[in-house]
């Protein structure tokens, strides 16, 4: 009764810690630099709710994984974060937009191009709406790697000369 508004707000606190630390080390993934994701990701607390923000935890420790070439642990990781997911207050769409994501991480990691079973047979039967899709999940996890683009050169400029005529 007297220690509830302290707890509530030391929930808030961690999470807020824990969403930084995934976006530093999702962010410090995209850049290549796996001590540096493993070092973000080290900052986030130990006691975290899955149902809370556990699950973008340990989904980019999973990230994580795969990037430092441990496949089978993070393709396990990725299987048990697809069945969870329910546990969570998410939206239906961003559910599984996330299993879709999970999936196709899943299927990069394979040896041989199939993600495991039990990962297809959670991705199997389900719809999601793109728009409906929060932009922030979209952005930390996106479904298809993209390079950097380097945009064209603008057109040469035609001369621009009054006395010469033009042959057309």
């Amino acid at each position: 009764m007297f220690g509830g508004r302290k707890a509530e707000e030391r929930r808030r606190d961690e999470i807020r810690l824990a969403q930084a630390a995934c976006d530093n080390a999702l962010a410090a993934l995209r850049a290549g630099n796996v001590a540096q994701a493993r070092t973000e990701l080290a900052a986030v607390p130990k006691r975290i709710d899955f149902a809370d923000i556990g699950w973008k935890v340990e989904l980019a420790a999973a990230m994580l994984d795969l990037a430092a070439g441990r496949r089978k642990p993070a393709i396990t990781r990725l299987t048990v974060i697809c069945s969870r997911l329910d546990e969570t207050d998410l939206s239906r769409d961003n559910k599984g937009y996330l299993r879709l994501f999970a999936l196709y991480r899943a299927i990069e990691a394979s040896k041989d191009g199939k993600a495991p079973q039990e990962l297809r047979d959670l991705v199997d039967d389900f719809r999601f709406d793109h728009t409906l899709v929060s932009p922030e999940l979209k952005a930390g996890f996106p479904l298809k790697k993209t390079e950097e683009t380097v945009p064209a050169p603008p057109p040469m400029a035609r001369a621009a000369s009054g006395d010469a005529k033009d042959p057309f």
